[in-house]
């Protein structure tokens, strides 16, 4: 037999087997695979639990460092409307 014919044979032997036999599959596959998921479920659980810990954390580093810029940033502004007056020129008086 070529390749091609052992390949549609197959396809039509799954089929079959599937039609005939496809929720025996089903539930060996769910009896098999329950522990699975439920590893998987605790899994995701761990992972939302320590997910919300860091980001709760990082929640109030952020507002620490929300201060901090808030902060910084005045000072920088007062810095520089200081230099500004301090080299801003004298106004001169025209006599006309």
């Amino acid at each position: 037999m070529r390749t091609s014919e052992v390949f549609v044979l197959g396809m039509i032997t799954g089929a079959v087997v599937a039609l005939l036999r496809g929720r025996e599959i089903e539930g060996y596959v769910g009896k098999q695979t329950r522990g699975v998921r439920a590893r998987a479920v605790a899994g995701m659980r761990a992972v939302d639990e320590k997910a919300g810990q860091v980001l709760d954390r990082g929640g109030h580093s952020l507002r620490r460092a929300e201060g901090f810029l808030q902060d910084t940033k005045e000072h920088v502004s007062e810095t520089l409307r200081a230099g500004q007056e301090a080299i801003r020129p004298a106004p001169t008086t025209r006599e006309v």
